[in-house]
């Protein structure tokens, strides 16, 4: 009886590929404290665009008008609200440890646009700020490109190891609903910024500051009588006396000299058609005050005269005053004039800075003894509103507006379902149909899985798959 010799099954064994990182940089401490820096990093950039829209889409044509492109607003706007809700809801994302291998690569991918852009920034200084935070947090350019050269790198990390610490906030077959909520948050705070004002001014005259001494602060030393100097000669010699304390009459007058005028140095300018600078006068620092803000007069709409004509009306009629200032011509103030039939004195200003002080493209400003109480773009007043203030039912005085508040209270809602969601999950899991259930158990497993030669140190089950939370 001949042996058999037995038959070799010929098996190819796959070797795993050379990591970038070698495994023996794996440290858990160092995977979740970069999840928690570098996602709080992206959650504040993201809340500093999305709360205050105006203020990146002022940024984005910045640099559009730079490369000397224009493009509709609208497109400007959707592009600013989805890279602040992509910023927002990624970095939450990695933070809590949901999506373990798309949440850092996501970033990832935002961050080989935004390095090379930081760093043509720093070189070429195109603008004063990146506008990275916001309005929230001014750094400069060159720590914006090395900020960013450190995100990467802490990414890069977080790239190769970050799905080998299992252990997150919510489980992977719930990690959806998460995304919901955040979706919700992000697009509400953003349509809310744009349409009506930002929940949280980071602005120079937010509410409750007082806009009176922010513009009036120079303005005593910008009086003419202030700086003007009066030149006397005696026995050959020239000296400089203020108008206040002239000399006696052996002195002889020469001239007047103007050149010690100051500067203002807080607040903006604002002047009159005659290009005159009345930034001290036409303020009160008593009393009640409107003031309608119209930083791009090109993009006025007509249809709102009406209700700055009931506001003026209703203002008046309590002993107060109403002001507009717009970022126009003398001839584009005469036009204004005669298109909304004003009977409120109209100034000019500087655009950027009517922008710092109320976003829209047509917004009031409510003032009482100087005192910023509330901003408002005017197509968030109801009709109603307008009419009772014709009518004299309503005063402004009574119109009561509190945007931080209401951003207490979608946050306190938002941060609600994401506690509710993170202690009910287990129960929410055993509710959905087990067809769902399990189709969310296999993309979780896709999402979580390390990959062959990722982690020889994991728990593997008997048939040979890496073990899953």
């Amino acid at each position: 009886m001949t042996e058999q010799t037995p038959v070799r099954e010929n098996k190819t064994v796959r070797k795993p590929k050379k990591a970038l990182i070698p495994d023996r940089f794996y440290c858990p401490g160092v995977v979740m404290a970069l999840r928690i820096v570098i996602g709080a990093l992206f959650v504040v950039s993201g809340f500093s665009k999305a709360v205050d829209p105006w203020g990146f889409i002022f940024k984005i044509e910045d640099y559009l008008a730079v490369w000397g492109m224009t493009e509709p607003r609208t497109i400007t706007l959707v592009v600013a609200i989805a890279l602040s809700v992509y910023e927002f809801v990624f970095g939450f994302l990695l933070m809590t440890g949901c999506f373990k291998r798309m949440a850092p690569w996501m970033l990832m991918l935002s961050m080989v646009f935004m390095l090379p852009l930081t760093a043509y920034i720093w070189i070429a200084q195109p603008v004063d700020d990146c506008g990275c935070f916001g309005e929230m947090w001014k750094i400069s350019n060159a720590a914006t490109f090395w900020k960013n050269v450190a995100i990467v790198l802490a990414l890069t990390y977080l790239c190769r190891f970050n799905s080998r610490l299992r252990r997150g906030v919510y489980r992977p077959a719930i990690q959806w609903a998460v995304v919901l909520v955040l979706l919700f948050y992000t697009i509400i705070v953003s349509l809310y910024g744009y349409n009506i004002q930002p929940m949280a001014d980071f602005r120079p005259y937010p509410v409750g500051s007082s806009l009176y001494d922010a513009l009036s602060a120079d303005s005593d030393n910008d009086d003419d009588t202030e700086h003007i100097s009066m030149i006397y000669q005696r026995d050959g010699e020239e000296k400089a006396f203020s108008i206040d304390e002239l000399p006696d009459s052996t002195w002889t007058f020469v001239r007047r000299d103007e050149t010690a005028k100051a500067e203002r140095s807080a607040g903006f300018s604002i002047y009159d058609v005659e290009n005159e600078d009345v930034t001290g006068f036409v303020l009160d620092d008593e009393g009640e005050m409107l003031v309608l803000v119209i930083p791009e007069s090109n993009r006025v709409d007509i249809a709102y005269t009406y209700a700055i004509n009931e506001f003026d009306k209703a203002i008046t009629r309590s002993g107060g005053s109403m002001i507009a200032l717009l970022a126009a011509s003398p001839e584009g103030i005469e036009r204004w004039v005669d298109m909304s039939m004003a009977d409120y004195p109209c100034y000019i200003a500087e655009d950027t800075s009517l922008k710092q002080l109320a976003r829209g493209s047509m917004s009031m400003v409510y003032l009482r003894d100087g005192i910023i109480k509330w901003k408002r773009s005017l197509s968030a007043f109801d009709f109603s509103i307008v009419d009772a203030l014709g009518t004299g039912t309503l005063s402004v005085e009574e119109i009561e507006i509190n945007d931080r508040n209401n951003l207490y209270v979608i946050t306190a809602v938002a941060a609600a379902l994401l506690l509710i969601i993170a202690i009910t999950q287990e129960f929410i899991l055993r509710l959905l149909p087990e067809k769902q259930k399990k189709q969310l158990t296999l993309q979780s497993e896709k999402e979580n899985v390390p990959a062959i030669g990722d982690n020889p140190d994991a728990p593997v089950k008997a048939d040979g798959n890496h073990d899953v939370e």
